[in-house]
């Protein structure tokens, strides 16, 4: 192998590891400008390649456009100029690198499947990492808790808290959901290991979950495991006779709504009694006021005289006033991760922070048309990813599927549109998407 791309993939095992650590900005920006100028100096030494770029025309307009569009809406309608350029600078610009030096990735390596095949394993290696330290930090913490008569408590790994860690563990699922779908669909691997490994990994992550406990990270992995359940049976519906269809499709339903059951019952959140008499407390901001300041005017009570589910009241009411905030600025209010604060200090002069749902936060900042051409980019590669893993089992596709299936549904109801969360995603998405285009057309084989 090459110096460059032994450089490469040194750089990029580096980058994997530290982007979600704390404190780690100015590492991570060093080693993302490194990759891109030696992956870059790679791809222009082989030629750029493009015809097959064409198809991702469409993401790239929109993306650009949004990027036009925020930019516009910081300068000539923001009362927060100021803020949202900066915002624009610490966060929009930095993702929109990393999605560049993941496609330029990419095209450094089209031609090399053996090269291709390393960049994917030393990602992978890099998730595992974090994933088993998880593993191991759960088992020492709860020996302790246990010798004590303690209750098990949640385990942050290295990412600085439960969410942030267990947003790696379902981007690493990602890695081994695709790698599953692809040796059932091509009867091929992707990543140079067995399936004993394989099936270990998937242990290890689900380990990792269960000590993170987030509701959320399990209702997002119910849901790709249905889309991987439905893609598998398409794939076989030839050979299915109609009954087997629909019995594997209820058996897919099953698992969602078991895992969707799992979240709900997960350690943390409430009972689905409780949480249903929290949700018309919570939209009744105008009585409530504690998802203004809970410290200030407290959490409301329940008929029956008990305290509302804190997480349900305030992500409930949130949301309620997210939309009012947009209903009264469609246009946005600039772009920043503390949009919804922004917005809530500008029309009740008190409030601060995020929403909890990245979705909400981007459409309170952009307004209704950048949430169209953000929402747009996902679209746009959902239909390429699913239409080339259908038509060709292609591993990059099926992957692209699902890191958009991963993000998607966690930006509804978490903020990750921001920071490392956003840059990591929008580079495998770059990674990804280009090296599906670059692998040009090819056929479906029959399935052994």
């Amino acid at each position: 192998m090459k110096k460059l791309e032994i450089a490469v993939l040194v750089l990029l095992g580096l980058l994997f590891f530290v982007w979600p650590v704390p404190r780690t900005i100015s590492l991570r920006d060093l080693l993302l400008v490194l990759i891109l100028l030696v992956s870059g100096y790679l791809a222009w030494r082989q030629g750029w390649p493009r015809g097959n770029l064409r198809t991702l025309f469409a993401p790239a307009i929109m993306i650009a456009t949004l990027t036009v569009w925020m930019y516009f809406v910081a300068l000539f309608i923001s009362s927060e100029s100021a803020w949202s350029i900066d915002e624009l600078s610490s966060q929009w610009i930095r993702a929109l690198v990393a999605l560049v030096a993941g496609a330029v990735v990419a095209m450094a390596v089209r031609s090399d499947s053996d090269f291709k095949q390393k960049i994917l394993l030393v990602i992978f290696a890099a998730l595992l990492l974090h994933v088993l330290i998880v593993d191991i930090l759960a088992l020492k913490q709860w020996s302790q808790e246990l010798m004590a008569h303690q209750e098990f408590g949640r385990i942050s790994g290295l990412a600085g808290g439960p969410d942030k860690s267990n947003y790696l563990t379902n981007l690493f699922m990602c890695f081994l959901l695709a790698e599953l779908l692809y040796r059932l669909l091509s009867k091929k691997r992707a990543l140079p290991f067995g399936n004993v490994f394989l099936g270990s990994a998937v242990g290890v992550a689900l380990f990792s979950m269960f000590a993170e406990r987030m509701r959320n990270g399990v209702a997002v992995l119910a849901l790709m495991l249905l889309i991987a359940g439905l893609l598998w049976l398409l794939a076989q519906k030839s050979r299915l006779r109609k009954t087997g269809f629909v019995a594997g499709a209820a058996a897919l339903a099953v698992i969602t709504l078991g895992g969707l059951g799992l979240a709900v019952a997960i350690k943390g959140g409430s009972d689905l009694k409780k949480l249903i008499e929290t949700a018309p407390v919570a939209w009744d901001t105008e009585h409530h006021q504690g998802w203004l300041d809970e410290k200030k005017y407290g959490l409301p009570a329940l008929p029956s005289g008990e305290t509302v589910d804190p997480s349900a009241y305030m992500r409930i009411a949130w949301l309620k006033q997210g939309l009012l905030i947009i209903g009264e600025h469609p246009l946005g209010i600039g772009f920043g991760r503390n949009a919804f604060g922004h917005g809530l200090k500008a029309k009740y002069g008190q409030g601060g922070g995020h929403s909890h749902s990245g979705l909400l936060d981007f459409a309170i900042g952009t307004g209704v048309p950048g949430t169209l051409l953000w929402l747009g980019f996902f679209v746009s590669l959902m239909r390429l990813a699913w239409k080339r893993a259908r038509a060709a089992h292609s591993h990059a596709a099926i992957l692209l599927m699902f890191l958009l299936l991963d993000f998607g549904a966690r930006m509804m109801v978490d903020s990750v549109v921001r920071d490392h969360m956003l840059q990591q995603f929008l580079f495998l998405v770059g990674l990804a998407a280009v090296m599906m285009a670059c692998e040009g057309p090819e056929k479906r084989k029959p399935s052994a």
